[in-house]
């Protein structure tokens, strides 16, 4: 079957924010769908071995107007092939977006709705700007811990208050991952090939890597209920580790590991699987796929040389709560997304650099394609990107506050759905939004929204997935919400013996 072109829904203008740009995205207004923050690094000398600053950003709505500017962006910057320190979060829990980078040598917080200064902070070393993360190291519920990091040796930890907590140094590689392993409330934070606790001590190291890993991913390998998360380094080899650091299996090939990262691409088999690129001497980038205990699925085979690939991941991209893989090809930077049986299903018309995100809160994520004039915008099907599903502010998702330019992240969610909807996710996001779309029915606000409605929603919102679903008798499995239902049956969200009341 021939892959479908995927629909352009939009396209915008970006020149004013200059070249050499990277995105980040977040609701900067409070009206329930992200905006787009381009943002231009500085000029160094070699940002393999020294870390960017941010020289200036702009802030767009979908339509493309321009909500602020920070700094002068000029013509004639290259892009960079690292990463920038530069996020979108409400930091200061005051439920609205700011947008925090490093500028001028200080770190600074902007009001996401205008672009005006609110704080600034003096760096703990003057190299302390390759990136940062934000986490939750002291078990508040709230992530206001700052990680900072230099070009690969060194890691600063600070509170809220900008104060240095702890540090270490050694091999940090591109970008610190927090992540809660433990499931005690507090976030350790995996960088380089070690993991860290919230205290800034050493748990355990994966031995004898080289270099840094070029992708780190956590994810609930087995998808089992509980299950504290996988660690998965991507370096010279595949390796899968438990979170308390033992080795699960190693995937090593004579041929040069490139990105990898994991979903449920294949829900006709248990546990999650791990999609990645090998690169051969000649210069080919084949794509592969391992299952949950490292053994290869599929690997393609190819004769033409196609330079770098990047992989993503996208859940729900055609409505249908499944995983796919969207890769960027080659140097023409060909974009596609590929189906479990690594089929390509969908192709765009747009190169560039890829971003996924779920402009408007609907459920149903869009691809964004950017190059230095344009950001494309597309879908699987048609929709209106006019308004929010819920008009209200978005508290910002993890994935989106912890960006990175690296292939790194966190499969959400790794724990089952009930620890899921927990904490301050659940305070500021889904039970104020669930009740919100109960009582007005989605967009038609005098027609109470249907249990199945619901459901479809809340598996959308939450992006869950379930391997061997069952479903209700009194569920056809032609209707539209049979897999959503399913879904929420298998991972406890609904128990009754039938589906209707």
């Amino acid at each position: 079957m021939e892959p479908r072109e995927a629909l352009e829904l939009n396209k915008l203008n970006i020149a004013a924010a200059g070249s050499g740009c990277q995105m980040r995205l977040g609701d900067l207004d409070n009206d329930g769908r992200l905006e787009l923050v381009l943002i231009q690094p500085d000029v160094i000398a070699d940002d393999r071995y020294f870390p960017h600053s941010v020289a200036a950003a702009t802030a767009f709505s979908l339509e493309g107007d321009i909500l602020w500017q920070i700094g002068t962006p000029a013509g004639d910057i290259p892009a960079c092939n690292a990463d920038l320190p530069a996020q979108i979060y409400d930091f200061d829990n005051d439920g609205s977006n700011e947008f925090l980078c490093v500028m001028d040598g200080e770190f600074c917080i902007f009001d996401g709705l205008n672009g005006t200064l609110k704080l600034k902070y003096p760096l703990p070393s003057p190299d302390a700007h390759d990136c940062f993360a934000i986490a939750d190291l002291e078990g508040t519920g709230y992530a206001q811990n700052i990680i900072l990091k230099n070009k690969y040796h060194m890691l600063w930890a600070l509170d809220k208050n900008f104060n240095v907590i702890w540090t270490a140094a050694g091999n940090m590689g591109h970008f610190p991952l927090p992540c809660d392993l433990d499931g005690d409330g507090r976030d350790e934070v995996v960088v380089g090939y070690s993991v860290f606790s919230a205290d800034g001590e050493l748990l355990w190291k994966a031995e004898g890597m080289e270099k840094h890993p070029g992708s780190i991913w956590l994810c609930n390998l087995a998808q089992e209920k509980h299950a504290n998360p996988s660690v998965l380094f991507g370096g010279t080899a595949l390796r899968a580790y438990s979170s308390n650091g033992e080795l699960l299996w190693e995937f090593s090939q004579t041929d040069t590991l490139g990105d990898i990262v994991p979903g449920n691409f294949r829900t006709d088999i248990k546990g999650i699987e791990t999609a990645g690129v090998l690169c051969t001497a000649s210069g080919i980038n084949e794509l592969f796929l391992n299952d949950y205990h490292g053994n290869t699925l599929f690997r393609e085979k190819r004769t033409v040389s196609n330079g770098t690939t990047r992989l993503h991941s996208i859940h729900n991209f055609d409505a249908d709560h499944q995983d796919l893989l969207l890769a960027r090809r080659g140097d023409i930077r060909q974009v596609a997304i590929y189906d479990g049986m690594m089929n390509p299903i969908y192709t765009f018309s747009a190169t560039g650099q890829v971003y996924t995100a779920d402009l408007t809160g609907g459920g149903v994520p869009q691809v964004l394609i950017q190059d230095d004039e344009t950001v494309s915008i597309y879908a699987a099907e048609e929709m209106d990107l006019s308004g929010a599903a819920v008009p209200y502010g978005r508290p910002q998702p993890k994935y989106l506050y912890n960006a990175t330019y690296f292939n790194y992240g966190e499969l959400e969610p790794w724990r089952n759905a009930a620890g899921y909807i927990t904490g301050d996710f659940a305070a500021k996001s889904v039970y104020p939004w669930a009740e919100t779309v109960a009582m007005c029915g989605g967009k038609d606000y005098e027609t109470p929204i249907s249990r199945a409605d619901f459901i479809v929603l809340l598996v959308s919102a939450l992006q869950l997935n379930a391997y061997e679903r069952e479903n209700f008798y009194d569920v056809k499995p032609n209707a539209y919400y049979y897999n959503a239902v399913g879904v929420a049956k298998k991972l406890g969200l609904v128990e009754e013996v039938k589906f209707s009341p």
